[in-house]
């Protein structure tokens, strides 16, 4: 580690310039340039500096025409807040509808209206059934029921995946 002789800052082996102040620091000495040739040390010293006090003489301390970069301190990041609401997970209402067919359509917006349309079509379809009960073809309607609660689940998740935004794709109707 080189010290900048403007500022006192250490820096990095090869720097150019100091990272606090911007001043140019000396170049790196080459590899063997700290042996000295055989002789007398300070006549070397004073042959290479072009003085006789064989001291140490600090570059020019000029700084350089563009300011320095002073990082910013103690940043840490903070997530923006969302703007608006996540959208609901399609697998709410399509469980909703399994039990309640197409009820499951309240919890998705604009669709309320068609989910309690379908569900009284539901209760209509199981007075019927359970009218024509007493005759062999009710059972056979009641039979045709877990299918409609499964075609309602798959509707209702569909419906709430369109609302999405894309965030969810649906499962039967595209």
């Amino acid at each position: 580690m080189t010290s900048c002789p403007s500022c006192g800052t250490p820096n990095t082996e090869g720097a150019r310039f100091c990272v606090k102040c911007g001043t140019t620091l000396s170049a790196a000495p080459a590899p063997e340039s700290w042996r000295a040739p055989s002789g007398d040390l300070n006549q070397t010293v004073a042959d290479q500096t072009g003085s006789s006090t064989g001291g140490y003489t600090p570059p020019s301390a000029t700084p350089p025409s563009y300011p320095a970069y002073t990082p910013p301190q103690n940043m840490s990041y903070q997530p923006q807040p969302q703007t608006g609401s996540q959208p609901m997970h399609p697998a709410l209402p399509a469980i909703l509808s399994l039990f309640f067919p197409s009820l499951g359509l309240l919890l998705v917006p604009n669709k309320g209206g068609l989910g309690i349309g379908i569900f009284i079509g539901y209760i209509i379809y199981w007075g019927i059934a359970f009218v024509l009960s007493f005759v062999i073809i009710g059972f056979c309607l009641f039979l045709i029921m877990p299918i409609i609660n499964i075609l309602a689940a798959v509707h209702s998740w569909d419906e709430a995946s369109k609302a999405s935004g894309g965030q969810f794709q649906p499962i039967l109707f595209k």
